[in-house]
Protein backbone atom coordinates (compact mmCIF):
# COMPACT_ATOMS: atom_id res chain seq x y z
CA UNK A 1 0.00 0.00 0.00
CA UNK A 2 1.49 3.24 -1.14
CA UNK A 3 1.25 6.45 0.82
CA UNK A 4 -0.90 9.13 -0.83
CA UNK A 5 0.63 12.56 -1.02
CA UNK A 6 -0.86 15.44 0.91
CA UNK A 7 -1.57 17.29 -2.35
CA UNK A 8 -3.82 14.55 -3.69
CA UNK A 9 -5.71 14.37 -0.39
CA UNK A 10 -6.05 18.15 -0.33
CA UNK A 11 -7.40 18.22 -3.91
CA UNK A 12 -9.94 15.56 -3.05
CA UNK A 13 -11.10 17.54 -0.01
CA UNK A 14 -11.36 20.76 -2.03
CA UNK A 15 -13.49 19.02 -4.67
CA UNK A 16 -15.78 17.57 -2.00
CA UNK A 17 -16.17 20.95 -0.29
CA UNK A 18 -16.86 22.70 -3.61
CA UNK A 19 -19.49 20.15 -4.61
CA UNK A 20 -21.13 20.36 -1.18
CA UNK A 21 -21.23 24.16 -1.34
CA UNK A 22 -22.59 24.15 -4.87
CA UNK A 23 -25.32 21.65 -4.00
CA UNK A 24 -26.24 23.62 -0.86
CA UNK A 25 -26.63 26.84 -2.86
CA UNK A 26 -28.66 25.03 -5.50
CA UNK A 27 -30.98 23.44 -2.94
CA UNK A 28 -31.58 26.67 -1.05
CA UNK A 29 -32.33 28.58 -4.25
CA UNK A 30 -29.97 31.44 -3.41
CA UNK A 31 -32.49 33.09 -1.11
CA UNK A 32 -35.29 33.35 -3.65
CA UNK A 33 -38.60 34.10 -1.96
CA UNK A 34 -41.57 31.97 -2.91
CA UNK A 35 -41.63 28.94 -5.16
CA UNK A 36 -38.89 28.53 -7.74
CA UNK A 37 -41.42 28.25 -10.56
CA UNK A 38 -44.45 30.48 -10.86
CA UNK A 39 -47.14 30.49 -13.47
CA UNK A 40 -47.78 33.86 -15.20
CA UNK A 41 -50.93 34.35 -13.10
CA UNK A 42 -48.97 33.94 -9.86
CA UNK A 43 -46.32 36.36 -11.08
CA UNK A 44 -48.94 39.02 -11.78
CA UNK A 45 -50.41 38.58 -8.29
CA UNK A 46 -46.99 38.90 -6.69
CA UNK A 47 -46.18 42.02 -8.71
CA UNK A 48 -49.39 43.68 -7.57
CA UNK A 49 -48.71 42.81 -3.93
CA UNK A 50 -45.14 44.08 -3.99
CA UNK A 51 -46.09 47.32 -5.75
CA UNK A 52 -48.77 47.96 -3.12
CA UNK A 53 -46.26 47.30 -0.33
CA UNK A 54 -43.68 49.66 -1.84
CA UNK A 55 -46.34 52.36 -2.20
CA UNK A 56 -47.16 52.06 1.50
CA UNK A 57 -43.51 52.27 2.49
CA UNK A 58 -43.01 55.31 0.23
CA UNK A 59 -45.93 57.03 1.94
CA UNK A 60 -44.45 56.40 5.38
CA UNK A 61 -41.04 57.74 4.42
CA UNK A 62 -42.51 60.89 2.88
CA UNK A 63 -44.45 61.58 6.09
CA UNK A 64 -41.32 61.21 8.21
CA UNK A 65 -39.41 63.81 6.22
Amino acid sequence: MGKKSNKSIMRKQIVIIFIALLSFVTITGCGIKGPLYQTPEQQQENLEKTSAETDKSDDKTSLEQ
